[in-house]
């Protein structure tokens, strides 16, 4: 019999953390009461294998070319539009719906005095447990109920946010293909840049009026080598579909300018961008390579940990304006070889990250990355330590306020004869009695480094938990998704007949 996981609440000041109970999922599929849908299925399509088509060829990367030309033509001038090209990806990728949901949820996380925080963050997973399956050959399809009964304009928030998760595994797919071995984590690219930038980052960058144009997320990977760390950054824009080739087509044409809105110095970043269809007959995604440099830092391990352990300055820039003339080089790490400056008259791209800077950027980069696993996990106190005062909604101009942020974090998970996951878990009763269950968290002893403020000790571990569920998933009956950044999401549902006793967690 496969096991199941192991719910308790969490020690914390000021709560009951000293009851804890567990809890086992029921092998029981049905939900009584006509028109309901069955929560058995759902959860079995989340939890199975699918194989997502994605297409990266020459045709289709000199059609959008042509077309964001066309585009370009018609509207202001955008010369830092960027040239796409195809990428070296499997012509099919093997994903499950839930590790989508999961990924949309870790780069969907913000930080907020919301009360609300934790409800909202829950209504992200819960509302497209749905949507996704595995049809024939195992080709990934909308459901029913998301191609059908689903009106027009929900469809767009849809296809939008499914959009964000279909591009991450696609794009970490790419990423671990070009990089064998290394490990990349998603950063959302306003939070970052507001790190640096002042008022800006919300304001206009685009090819015609009323549009906004960046990209959507940086995605950061580092990889450690005997003495030396290297550390690679690329940006990523995510589309997605429930229309035409043609739609798609557009939007592609459309990501070719956000992918070059942002560069290091005199080097364009390396960017991806993906879209996706989504249709009941399939789904399948379409991703495409504008190049450029993805190095960032390289040097001495003992040189990063210190890097990590440091609190990167809040600057002051201004997007279109240069913050400081380029440097050949970092300071605390080499740079990637220099290439010729481009043509005088290509204007500057809108957000420009001085060269001289790149160590200040890998340190936004991983507290970025802190901030939003914290976050995912319910610890928004943790998270706050990981985040500038520009970052957490304040002026410069403003005093420092010492607020309290509402935290979630009550509960563990110790999976089958494994680790101890900490995090936040939302019930939710089911029409015949039982209770679904969803648990959003990160292994406990990343928890307690990030806690502690070692982030370079969480940066060395934090695809532990991924390889250890990757060789022992096949021993749970739950939903369950683990991510390379040590987070997991666990949906289940609890039998109403075999309610345990209460007793402490060990």
């Amino acid at each position: 019999m496969a096991d199941s996981f192991t719910t308790t609440d969490c020690d914390r000041p000021g709560t009951q953390g000293d009851n804890r109970v567990g809890y086992r999922a029921s092998s029981n599929n049905a939900v009584e009461g006509g028109g309901v849908m069955d929560i058995g299925p759902v959860l079995r399509h989340l939890a199975s294998p699918a194989r997502l088509p994605v297409r990266s060829d020459i045709e289709l990367a000199e059609s959008i070319s042509i077309l964001a030309k066309q585009a370009k033509t018609k509207t202001a001038g955008t010369p830092y539009m960027k040239t796409p090209s195809p990428v070296a990806v499997a012509s099919i990728l093997q994903t499950r719906p839930a590790d989508i949901l999961r990924e949309l949820g870790v780069a969907t996380t913000f930080l907020t005095r919301s009360p609300f925080l934790s409800v909202s963050q829950h209504w992200a997973h819960v509302r497209y447990c749905a949507t996704l399956e595995a049809g024939r050959e195992q080709l990934m399809r909308l459901t029913s109920y998301a191609s059908k009964d689903v009106v027009h304009h929900h469809k767009v928030t849809q296809s939008e946010q499914l959009g964000i998760g279909l591009a991450l595994v696609v794009a970490r797919a790419v990423l671990e293909r070009r990089h064998p071995g290394w490990l990349f984590h998603v950063v959302d690219a306003d939070v970052a840049l507001r790190h640096g930038y002042v008022n800006d980052v919300t304001g206009r960058v685009g090819n015609k009026p009323g549009t906004n144009k960046r990209p959507d997320y940086f995605l950061i990977g580092w990889r450690r080598s005997g003495a030396q760390t290297k550390v690679r950054i690329a940006v990523l824009e995510c589309k997605g579909t429930h229309g035409t080739m043609r739609q798609v087509y557009k939007q592609l044409a459309d990501a070719c300018l956000q992918v070059g809105t942002v560069a290091i110095g005199d080097h364009p970043m390396y960017g991806l961008m993906v879209a996706s269809r989504l249709l009941r007959s399939g789904v399948s995604s379409y991703v495409l390579d504008p190049p450029g440099d993805d190095e960032l830092w390289t040097g001495p391990t003992s040189d990063y940990d210190e890097l990590l352990a440091e609190q990167p300055d809040e600057l002051e820039w201004r997007a279109r304006q240069q913050a400081t003339q380029p440097d050949a080089a970092d300071s605390a790490g080499s740079t990637a070889p220099s290439t010729p400056a481009t043509a005088a008259a290509t204007p500057t791209p809108p957000y420009v990250i001085p060269a001289s800077h790149r160590s200040w950027l890998a340190q936004v980069m991983n507290r970025t990355v802190a901030a939003s696993v914290l976050l995912f996990a319910g610890d928004s106190t943790t998270a706050v330590d990981y985040t500038s005062p520009r970052q957490r909604g304040y002026s410069s101009a403003m005093l420092p306020l010492e607020d309290t942020w509402p935290d979630t974090i009550s509960a563990q998970v110790r999976m089958p004869s494994g680790p101890v996951l900490t995090g936040t878990s939302h019930l939710m009763p089911l029409n015949d009695g039982r209770t679904l269950e969803v648990f959003r968290g990160i292994d406990r002893r990343l928890h307690h480094d990030l806690k502690e403020g070692n982030l370079s000790r969480y940066a060395r571990n934090a695809g532990w938990l991924r390889r250890w569920w990757n060789a022992a998933r096949s021993r749970s009956r739950d939903t369950v998704s683990v991510g390379a950044d040590g987070t997991a999401l666990i949906i289940r549902v609890l039998d109403r007949r075999e309610r345990p006793s209460r007793r402490r967690y060990r």
